[in-house]
């Protein structure tokens, strides 16, 4: 059994909108719906927990109504690694395995999730990484410093998928030695906790919607055109 924890609790502040960009309407739907409809597909995701942001809890709830695979939302923390830590504490412990995602990720294969759940069978932790295809470069203030060879490095992504009890574990000695909100990465706690993480290569398009150009990046690809004010038609808001 797999359990997905989607974060969708980003305050969206580098994209300069009114609203989270999880809920930037494409196509008629939000970005988070897009994910949403992208990871429910997967077969070997059998429960999908949503952390939302606080202040558009209700928003969020009335949006996964339409997911059968959501079975919890709840509201994120101040940080990354608090939204997981309360995503986790939905997850029910029956669950042998935790797939981490992010909600304005809605291009990720759905291969990328099958195999970190077939990983998962012999690895504790798997995160997902791309290839950087231009040069590495250090800078030295205004200049460039020293280019580094770039097969020794690569681009960190989502999803990263967990053991249940590497994952609680990470937490567990996250909050121990009270980092949980210091480290900005939970694939970082999960290696303080004594972990090795095993990289997968995705080799793909796995665009992380960030800045309002990547808004315009990801409508042409996800076809059509959002309202014109696409979001402000929600009760909620």
């Amino acid at each position: 059994m797999t359990a997905l924890i989607l974060l969708a609790g980003g305050y969206g502040r580098r994209t300069s909108l009114d609203v989270p960009k999880q809920f930037v309407k494409i196509n008629g739907r939000t970005i988070l719906e897009h994910t949403l409809g992208k990871v429910s597909g997967v077969e070997g995701i059998d429960e999908i927990i949503v952390v939302s942001n606080p202040e558009f809890l209700s928003l969020t709830k009335s949006i996964t109504r339409r997911f059968p695979k959501v079975m919890a939302v709840t509201a994120g923390g101040v940080t990354r690694n608090e939204s997981i830590y309360k995503g986790f504490l939905k997850v029910p412990e029956a669950e042998e395995k935790v797939i981490i995602h992010d909600a304005v990720r809605p291009f990720t294969p759905r291969w990328i999730f099958a195999r970190i759940i077939k990983l998962l069978d012999e690895k504790d932790v798997v995160t997902t990484v791309n290839p950087i295809t231009g040069n590495l470069i250090e800078l030295d203030g205004e200049f460039v410093g020293t280019i580094h060879d770039r097969k020794r490095f690569a681009i960190g992504e989502a999803p990263t998928g967990y053991r249940y009890e590497a994952l609680k574990r990470t937490l567990e000695h996250a909050l121990e030695r009270d980092i949980l909100n210091v480290v900005p990465h939970d694939v970082e706690l999960a290696m303080k906790a004594g972990f090795r993480v095993h990289a997968l290569f995705c080799n793909c398009f796995n665009l992380k919607i960030t800045f309002k150009e990547d808004i315009e990046i990801a409508r042409a690809l996800l076809g059509g055109k959002d309202e014109a004010d696409g979001f402000r038609h929600y009760p909620d808001l």
